[in-house]
């Protein structure tokens, strides 16, 4: 369990420190004497409970103490740590000032545990023992949602202590003793996996979907699910169950039900199975059909296209890195494109195929208005950059077939997943607008991929320029 403990009473602070290490071992404190140091501390450390003074000095060993830097750190703790309780000293009654904190506090549900907790409390110094009674409550919480064990079959996976709370408090919300994480996506900050909630005897109480990332990427997955997602088709998408928000510093989490058997990811099926996942994509357009049977059509510039994909900052800056400036007199080239709530990060590993072969979409952070054409463009060159395919050969093996990218049938002959390739490419025409449009797709796709080190950056660039190269001739 950790502590921040803010008190400029060194003897206060130390006896409080001494009396809880003996009721309670394993409690690691942060004990600091101003506000100034308090915020260095929460910007860079988890904490799993604040004890505040209010009156403090700003500066360590501050002489000048100030109600108003306790207020302001208090607001901050709330900013920064949503849900983690906050304990307020006071040498007096309370005044009009901190009664009036109470507001902010709320009861949640915390740890995974059956009761809830308030995240904001009072306490006078010369009733310490209220303090260290609340706080044994506190304490074996922290104990037992610390003692699951997320296993991860030996993968080297890094979570963030926020994310890794976040899995504990749902398995131990689910009435599970452990849990098994296995990875699917996380290329942008977030994680996404299945995770299997275990009882005693091991046995599996059930499978999940876990995305796993900063507040407000969670906030607009959650947005995007009730506006878009859930008019899809029934059994196409993974189901929403739950979501937790509070106690995981800047983290939350939002958990998908998975029905049994949803094993593989498209990445895998592909690798064993070119057919098999040519009628996996079938029924995930079937699934989208739904959006993109509303599209509009417009003429937009093949930049606008790319901002979809890459802001123009970073455009810029892999322009210089490069030596691209040839390519920019194509970002003004206008192209007809169709617009519809797409999912915005159609890879194969964010569909899960189950033994029958049937899909579910997951990760839905990025669903929303934008150009039609992407999700196809985006599935079929997962193919050649997403890490997965990397790591299984996949996208060595369409490598040497990358300078046809533009010529759909040199492109496809000979190449060992050409059926699928030809598929994704077949669904762009259809849906995207006209055939530069799907050039201007890929354009966008492929110069997005600089930004990532995983890459091949001659070969990303050879394949920008053809596309490039391509777009200028169907623009005469």
């Amino acid at each position: 369990m950790q502590i921040l403990f803010v008190e400029d009473n060194f003897s206060y602070a130390d006896t409080l420190v001494s009396v809880v290490n003996e009721k309670f071992p394993g409690v690691s404190w942060d004990v600091i004497d101003n506000s100034g140091s308090a915020e260095e501390l929460l910007a860079h450390n988890f904490y799993d409970l604040v004890i505040l003074d209010l009156c403090m000095p700003s500066i360590p060993s501050g002489l000048e103490k100030n109600v108003e830097n306790g207020q302001k750190l208090f607001y901050l703790i709330q900013q920064l740590m949503p849900g983690t309780p906050i304990y307020i000293l006071t040498g007096s009654d309370l005044d009009s000032f901190a009664t009036g904190l109470s507001r902010h506090g709320e009861r949640v549900r915390l740890w995974g545990a059956e009761k809830e907790f308030p995240t904001v409390l009072y306490f006078r110094k010369n009733k310490t023992p209220e303090l260290i009674e609340e706080l044994s409550g506190v304490y074996h919480e922290i104990l037992s949602v610390n003692a699951i064990p997320i296993n991860t079959r030996g993968k080297a996976i890094v979570f963030a202590k926020g994310q890794e709370r976040a899995l504990k408090t749902f398995v131990r919300s689910m009435g599970g003793v452990d849990g098994v994480y296995y990875p699917l996506s996380g290329l942008s900050g977030s994680l996404v996996g299945r995770i299997e909630v275990r009882d005693a005897r091991l046995n599996i109480i059930g499978a999940f979907v876990a995305k796993l990332g900063l507040s407000s990427k969670i906030q607009k997955e959650n947005e995007s699910y009730a506006r878009h997602v859930r008019l899809l088709p029934i059994n196409s998408f993974t189901p929403l169950l739950s979501g937790i928000d509070k106690g995981l510093k800047e983290y939350s989490a939002i958990f998908y039900t998975l029905a049994e058997g949803y094993k593989e990811t498209l990445f895998e099926v592909v690798r064993r199975d070119t057919l098999a996942a040519v009628r996996v994509i079938q029924q995930v357009r079937a699934s989208l059909e739904r959006w993109s049977a509303v599209r509009e059509v417009s003429r937009v510039s093949v930049g606008e296209i790319r901002k979809a994909k890459l802001k123009d900052d970073s455009f810029d800056a892999i322009i210089e890195q490069y030596g691209l400036e040839e390519i920019r007199d194509i970002e003004s080239i206008y192209v007809s494109v169709s617009s519809s709530c797409i999912h915005g990060d159609l890879h194969g590993g964010n569909i899960l195929v189950n033994h029958a072969g049937t899909p579910v979409l997951i990760d839905f952070g990025d669903v929303g208005f934008g150009y039609t054409g992407l999700d196809p463009i985006t599935l079929e060159m997962s193919l050649i950059f997403h890490p997965d395919c990397v790591s299984s050969g996949v996208s060595q093996e369409m490598r040497s077939f990358l300078e046809h990218w533009p010529v759909i049938d040199g492109y496809c002959q000979n190449n060992p997943f050409g059926n699928i390739v030809k598929y994704c490419r077949d669904w762009a025409y259809d849906i995207s607008g006209d055939d530069r449009s799907v050039l201007a797709a890929g354009y966008a796709f492929a110069i997005r991929q600089l930004k990532y080190d995983t890459v091949n950056s001659d070969e990303t660039v050879a394949l920008i320029i053809r596309i490039a190269n391509a777009l200028k001739e169907g623009g005469q």
